[in-house]
């Protein structure tokens, strides 16, 4: 029986991710909850680090640290976190943002249907990404090091879960799940990258900061919408993506260590994968990236061929 907390989680996922609400429902049942409402309190957590504006450093981590708290096993004082994260839902300008901060009691109560080792698992990770999220609200990404750093925090920690998730779940052992522990940290770097690489015109037009390591690149932001300053751009570019394709092996090793039995969690790994690649080439030497007047994206059709055949476009590109 479906719980009413968990037919919100399915709702509220449609309207806060699109991509993730794609491909989620990919996921073998076994997993699919957990992964879920995982996403949803990653989300949560990111709420409060990344969509509020006009709010002190020290009050903005409270609140990341009352979602964190929220999300541990055996929480006495739970009731006294989600009534603090509710009251502050009005910090957030998106509608579907401001419903899941209002309705985080729905998401406990989903957590609580998780079995107690999930539950040990996701708020280990938890913990992590929010130590690492509050060490980048006042430090900026200066260098490819730090890059890695951040990306770690916010996506090397989820790629964290779901391979202790999927080892616990499957009780997998040996070789397959020491290459899946060796290599889900870049996994989720590839990814995240990929989204920094894209979001860069966006993130300096809209955005208080970015995560491009400028430092290094030899670069400042005044000059990287600056046509005059094109070559030097174009080459610090050229730079990211280079960064981002050491990460492509790491693909397919983690691809390939995945349990046969698994066969959902595959599909949800490559369609996600497939579509990063394919974006990673539309990027790639694309001055768009900083003079468009829109976001690069992979067409519909590159995307629906992906949908119909992801392995096959995953080893294609990888």
């Amino acid at each position: 029986m479906t719980t009413k907390a968990y037919k919100f989680c399915k709702k509220i996922l449609k309207d806060v991710s699109r991509s993730f609400a794609l491909t989620i429902p990919m996921l073998d049942e076994v997993v699919r909850k957990e992964v879920l409402l995982t996403y949803l309190q990653d989300r949560l957590l990111d709420n409060f680090e990344d969509e509020v504006e006009k709010l002190e450093t020290a009050e903005q981590k409270e609140l990341m640290d009352c979602v964190a708290a929220l999300f541990q096993p055996n929480q006495a004082d739970a009731n006294y976190y989600l009534k603090i994260i509710k009251n502050n839902a009005g910090l957030m300008d998106n509608p579907a943002l401001y419903e899941l901060t209002a309705q985080a009691d729905y998401l406990y109560q989903t957590y609580l249907e998780l079995e107690p080792e999930v539950q040990k698992i996701s708020g280990r990770w938890l913990n992590i990404m929010n130590q690492g999220m509050q060490e980048f609200l006042t430090k900026k990404v200066r260098t490819f090091a730090d890059l890695n750093d951040y990306c770690y925090y916010v996506a090397g920690t989820v790629g964290g879960f779901l391979t202790e998730l999927i080892i616990y779940k499957t009780n997998l052992e040996g070789s397959a799940k020491r290459k899946l522990l060796a290599n889900f940290n870049e996994s989720g770097l590839f990814l995240q990258k990929v989204n920094i690489i894209r979001d860069i015109r966006e993130d300096l037009q809209n955005r208080d900061k970015h995560f491009w390591p400028l430092d290094e690149l030899g670069l400042s932001e005044g000059e990287m919408l600056n046509k005059d300053y094109q070559k030097q751009t174009m080459d610090g570019l050229a730079e990211m993506i280079k960064d981002v394709k050491s990460h492509q092996l790491a693909l397919k090793n983690y691809y390939e260590a995945l349990p046969e039995e698994l066969a959902g969690y595959r599909k949800f790994y490559t369609v996600n994968n497939a579509l990063a690649l394919a974006t990673l080439k539309k990027l790639e030497n694309n001055p768009a990236v900083f003079y468009g007047n829109k976001p690069v994206k992979v067409s519909k059709l590159k995307f629906a061929r992906i949908l119909s055949r992801p392995e096959k476009y995953f080893y294609q590109q990888i």
